[in-house]
């Protein structure tokens, strides 16, 4: 489990007396249990921030002790800890005025309990695979947005990866696939030097093209935007011709404050703006998009070329479309490098709602 930055705030409660103030310790009893759990946004299926969970401790008869309480983090984690052990807690989630949620975790043994993951996973249906690749981690983001289960292929493997991408039949039982930057493209997406004599290349893009028109899910980060680019030429323009592969990787690493034009993400994220890491040495840039192609966040980018650098403004970071009965995302930085915080929420978003 990654490690919670919460801290609890104890707010113990003192009793009167004749004699004057009455400690919590002098109830009695062992304060050394703890329970940590997760919040889920009943209204968008993302993790909550900014949700406050709390419950009280009363002592065996009954009278209140004190109430400890915790606010969720960005991956909505509370902790709540200095509990008395022997005790079974209602715990409750409130957001502004309104509880959201409340329910009993038994401590009667003490401990430090954690709480099973509520559900949490937007829209998300049906298995997902994940191509592998060397320069983004899909299989761990998408564990970190709530997706445990996911079939992975191995992206370095050129014979296998033909073969599952090769037939829409293979492609059909999932509801997405993940294309991580850095698998392998040559005699897959593109053949640059006329050794593709079984037309693998040509069978692996109608593949791709078929499953999405039928309704599935494409999602590639980073250097896999040829998959789009060789898929979808008339989607995306990108830096370059379009038919060299990998010419449009000439960004150079930086951070983009990027605005979010997108009215949808832009709800998700509870603000305009974010900012985009870009940590590569390179990644690839947009140019243009077709008028039916949705811009999800862009920003004021440099790439460079030899000893030639190029500053543009308002270009496309993250982008979206449907190819008949299904949808295509983009980012053009990686997805690994953005899941905490508020890049957290973008992906979410771009992994659960489109």
């Amino acid at each position: 489990m990654r490690t919670l930055l919460l801290t609890s705030l104890p707010l113990f409660v003192f009793a009167c007396s004749d004699t004057g103030l009455k400690h919590v310790s002098d109830y009695g009893g062992v304060y050394e249990s703890s329970i940590t759990g997760r919040v889920c946004d009943p209204d968008t299926n993302q993790w909550m921030e900014g949700a406050t969970v709390y419950t009280h401790i009363v002592s065996d008869a009954g009278e209140l002790i004190g109430t400890v309480e915790s606010v969720t983090d960005g991956e909505g984690y509370y902790h709540l800890t200095d509990l008395r052990d022997g005790l079974i807690y209602t715990v409750y989630v409130q957001f502004g005025s309104t509880v959201l949620d409340q329910y009993d975790v038994d401590l009667t043994e003490g401990g430090e309990i954690i709480v099973p993951d509520p559900t949490c996973g937007g829209s998300v249906s049906g298995d997902v695979a994940v191509v592998t690749g060397d320069f983004d981690d899909m299989a761990a983001v998408l564990q970190q947005v709530g997706i445990e289960s996911f079939t992975i292929i191995d992206g370095r493997d050129t014979a296998g990866l033909v073969e599952f991408l090769g037939s829409e039949e293979n492609l059909t039982p999932y509801s997405t696939v993940y294309f991580a930057g850095g698998h392998i493209e040559e005699d897959v997406i593109y053949d640059t030097d006329g050794s593709d004599t079984n037309g693998d290349v040509s069978n692996v893009r109608a593949a791709i093209r078929g499953y999405v028109t039928n309704g599935g899910k494409v999602v590639a980060s980073d250097w896999s935007y040829d998959v789009v680019e060789q898929v979808w030429p008339d989607k995306v323009e990108f830096l370059n011709d379009d038919s060299v592969p990998n010419a449009a990787q000439l960004g150079v690493p930086m951070n983009v404050n990027a605005d979010i034009p997108d009215a949808g993400l832009s709800a998700a994220v509870g603000e305009s703006t974010i900012q985009v890491d870009f940590d590569l040495d390179a990644w690839p840039v947009v140019e243009s998009v077709a008028s039916d192609v949705t811009v999800l966040e862009k920003g004021d980018i440099t790439w460079e070329f030899g000893l030639e650098t190029t500053n543009e403004t308002n270009k496309a970071l993250s982008l979206t479309f449907t190819a008949g009965d299904g949808t295509v995302v983009l980012t053009a930085w990686r997805m690994a490098s953005n899941a905490d915080g508020k890049g957290g929420k973008v992906v979410r978003y771009l992994v659960n709602d489109l």
